[in-house]
């Protein structure tokens, strides 16, 4: 979990933000002295990474999904020069997924052909 979260640029109180736990919750799972996250699929979510690898340590870390390898990777270009990577993954995932609709809609606006 912390090779992850240092992977994303993020603190442990970015991440906690994010996923609606506490820095020293986020701590105590990363030293392994917690077991058990109490918000397991947010924390799974924020990081993008497996809830079954996330809880047991087996499997792939990151799950088959429809969202393209670059939003989890920092090493891929990022699309938004004016905006940290960093900052986009310590939003909350809620907020992340606003951010994703209004820029997807946007597109989708300048795409199509103007209707006069």
């Amino acid at each position: 979990m912390r090779q992850t979260r240092i992977r994303l640029g993020l603190s442990q109180a970015q991440l906690a933000h994010a996923c609606g736990l506490s820095q020293s919750a986020i701590s105590s799972y990363e030293n392994g002295s917690r077991r058990s996250p109490k918000k397991l699929l947010n924390l799974a979510q924020t990081l993008g990474v497996d809830i079954y690898w996330l809880s047991r340590g087996d499997g792939a870390a990151h799950p088959a999904s429809n969202t393209p390898a670059s939003m989890h990777d920092p090493a891929s270009p990022w699309p938004f020069p004016s905006i940290e990577p960093r900052v986009f993954w310590s939003l909350r995932q809620k907020d992340r997924q606003a951010v994703e609709a209004t820029v997807s809609a946007l597109i989708d606006s300048l795409l199509s052909p103007e209707k006069y």
